[in-house]
């Protein structure tokens, strides 16, 4: 069963301004009234980098962390699942969703995940 992606944004109704994560002011027009969305269609990348010095709880060798864009605007940070960066290109479109990224007291903790399309 596919999970739906728990990211809620939120675009301020004055000028239309997306903010991820939630502050309480737009940063633009600083109004405070929003609406929420949630990401929609694929995500396109913006940058990539990959981590080998990861924090208890990862039983893998290294991760590689994306910064992407979805089709309505929301930008957001996940792991991107490939086993090298020879594999990615900044601009490309990679499918986003909703999975376990490691493992904390036994129990599974959940991310955003993105893999090539």
């Amino acid at each position: 069963m596919k999970q739906e992606i728990r990211i809620t944004a939120y675009k301020c109704k004055a000028c239309g301004q997306i903010h991820y994560p939630y502050h309480d002011r737009c940063l633009a027009c600083k109004k405070r009234d929003f609406e929420q969305i949630k990401p929609e269609g694929d995500a396109h990348l913006l940058a990539y980098t990959q981590i080998f010095n990861l924090p208890w709880g990862f039983d893998v060798r290294f991760l590689v962390i994306g910064v992407v864009e979805f089709a309505n605007g929301i930008k957001s940070m996940g792991q991107i699942q490939v086993d090298s960066l020879e594999k990615l290109k900044t601009g490309m479109s990679l499918k986003p969703y909703w999975g376990p990224v490691r493992v904390e007291a036994e129990e599974p903790v959940y991310g955003l995940v993105l893999r090539p399309s």
